[in-house]
């Protein structure tokens, strides 16, 4: 690590160790991580164990409130659920993309790259939109068995098991892009000389090459485990049709009945909590029993082969592509374009009247598009400052708080959206809090600053991969010049790291647009967000008005995202030609 807060000589004449700049700002970005993430984590594990605690009635320290969860039919079948689901699609979608990361990479698919463009495509769409999807295709008013006669549909989706089918569907795109990162290499010694004891491709795939993928396939079934377990969007897309509570959507219910119970909510929350920290802990356990260094110096890239054609490998990734992709997504479209499912495929069934009624002058969805995009750039500006400043100070300064930044964006990446709205309804609705003035419950800026807290840990990978390419020489010799962090900042990183910082940013405003858990716990009751209108609708039955909605907001966010993209690209490029003007000077003279 090196410190560049001082040219050397300055530094020696200093009579007393003073904070260097540098320090300043790491001091900045942990103050920033405490409000954003810190305290409303560490909020929701001390409301577990003394309930009231935010509230102003605390009954002193105790046990009663966890084990008031298993007192409670309701709550203990949402626990069993969310345990159950999660497993069960940490296994499904641990297999399904290990299986295609392997499929992909034995040989170059026909199919490989729209593969790879759904994995991205499918992390990146809000599970919401996926479920309204599969439940607009599967439920008995929907396309399945209304307009192809496939009766068996509804009770094969709308069941526990058929419930973690779809969650895995959704969610086998990170096992499919670890395995995939870690397929990138291959030790062809270990397979040869399986070969060469008489092993068949079967064989040599379970004894050698399973072994070596084994931390990429558990890394990637325990993200599936994480993300199932948070998950808010399948559950509240069920709620009219399929009753199958889980703790995240019981945690919503706890804070939207009468009475409201925080308090079990942070219990709930605990859960959740514990639940993720228990997996990350057995998941390290199990890597470091035995080593897995299996890479030499006769290590190659994988290969780039001629395309293979063959029907069964590449039908067995059109499926694939199918069910998690073309059926929720194709689903979705037609019901825009559909005026009632009932009366089936036929022409005069088709009509536009949908993004008529969404896109009325005055109506509830421009109103909420134009909230919910104002809040997402607010929070993609916001959590793009943050997250380079927290990129700035672990890599190129000695800060000693630089773990505790590392540790935080790590961990918080498993957070889920419905626990940290109930750790900011404990913070910022707190009594002494609100007795300060400072009190956001209630106020859309809520709302920015939970969509910069969602966003900073995946903008911090970023950048931080981005950082680290960056010559800490070209620093040092700009602070011997003189130059202060800022300049430094300003003349050297940001330049170089513009297009992560592009995308960072980028990243932050879609997730900002489209988080239902973050909206639906934290939105003040009469302010309209996109994803609270696209749900409600759905829940009244207006599956045409939820879907033509999700188009036309997805389609501008893609726009967005692509135009500014776009605009930065060809300015960073331009900036990159631009002549030195006092170099041509030089030059003519």
């Amino acid at each position: 690590m090196i410190d560049l807060s001082l040219p050397l000589a300055t530094r020696k004449r200093q009579p007393r160790q003073r904070l260097a700049p540098e320090d300043w700002l790491g001091i900045v970005v942990v103050a920033a991580l405490v409000v954003l993430v810190l305290a409303p984590m560490a909020a929701v594990l001390l409301q577990a164990f003394v309930p009231g605690a935010f509230s102003g009635q605390s009954r002193g320290i105790g046990f009663g409130g966890l084990l008031e969860i298993f007192e409670r039919p309701l709550w203990r079948r949402a626990l069993w659920n969310s345990m159950f689901l999660a497993t069960i699609a940490a296994v499904i979608g641990g297999l399904m993309g290990s299986g295609l990361a392997i499929l992909r990479h034995s040989s170059r698919l026909a199919l490989g790259p729209a593969l790879d463009v759904a994995a991205w495509a499918i992390i990146i769409l809000p599970s919401f939109i996926l479920a309204q999807g599969w439940i607009l295709f599967a439920s008995r008013g929907g396309l399945a068995n209304q307009w192809f006669g496939l009766g068996f549909v509804p009770d094969l989706v709308f069941n526990p098991w058929g419930l973690a089918v779809v969650m895995s569907l959704k969610s086998f795109p990170f096992a499919y892009l670890t395995v995939s990162a870690a397929l990138q290499w291959r030790m062809e010694d270990y397979t040869h000389a399986a070969r060469l004891n008489g092993a068949g491709p079967m064989r040599v795939l379970l004894t050698v090459r399973l072994p070596m993928l084994l931390p990429a396939v558990l890394s990637g079934a325990l993200l599936i485990f994480i993300d199932v377990l948070g998950d808010f969007g399948l559950p509240a897309a069920l709620a009219t049709t399929y009753r199958f509570p889980t703790l995240t959507y019981a945690i919503y219910v706890a804070i939207n009945q009468s009475p409201i119970r925080f308090d079990l909510a942070g219990v709930m929350a605990f859960y959740v909590t514990v639940i993720m920290l228990l997996a990350v802990v057995a998941y390290f356990r199990v890597l470091r029993s035995r080593r897995y260094d299996f890479l030499g110096a006769k290590a190659k890239l994988a290969p780039v082969e001629a395309r293979n054609t063959a029907l069964l490998p590449n039908a067995v990734a059109f499926a694939a592509l199918t069910v998690a992709l073309l059926i929720p997504i194709g689903a979705s479209v037609l019901v825009s374009f559909t005026d009632r499912i009932s009366r089936g495929i036929a022409f005069d069934n088709l009509t536009l009247r949908h993004y008529g009624y969404v896109l009325e002058t005055g109506g509830a969805f421009l109103s909420a598009l134009r909230t919910s995009t104002g809040i997402a750039a607010q929070a993609a500006i916001g959590s793009g400052l943050i997250a380079a400043a927290a990129a700035y100070v672990v890599t190129f300064s000695g800060f000693r708080l630089n773990r505790l930044i590392d540790l935080t964006c790590t961990l918080s990446l498993a957070v889920p959206g419905v626990v940290l709205g109930i750790g900011y309804i404990f913070i910022w609705n707190a009594p002494l809090v609100d007795r300060a003035g400072l009190s956001l419950y209630g106020h859309p800026s809520i709302l920015v600053l939970a969509g910069i807290a969602g966003a900073v840990p995946i903008a911090v990978r970023v950048l931080l991969g981005a950082m680290a390419q960056v010559p800490a020489s070209m620093l040092q010799a700009a602070a011997l010049q003189g130059a202060g962090l800022a300049r430094r900042i300003g003349t050297i990183v940001v330049p170089l790291i513009a297009a992560a910082l592009v995308s960072a940013t980028l990243t932050a405003f879609g997730a900002a647009m489209f988080d239902l858990a973050i909206n639906s716990i934290l939105r003040p009751p009469r302010l309209d967000v996109l994803p609270v209108y696209v749900n409600r609708a759905f829940e009244q039955g207006e599956f045409g008005a939820a879907t033509a909605a999700t188009l036309l907001a997805g389609g501008l966010t893609v726009a967005i995202i692509a135009g500014i993209s776009t605009a930065a690209r060809l300015a960073l490029a331009r900036l990159i030609e631009a002549p030195d003007p006092k170099g041509a000077a030089h030059a003519d003279a």
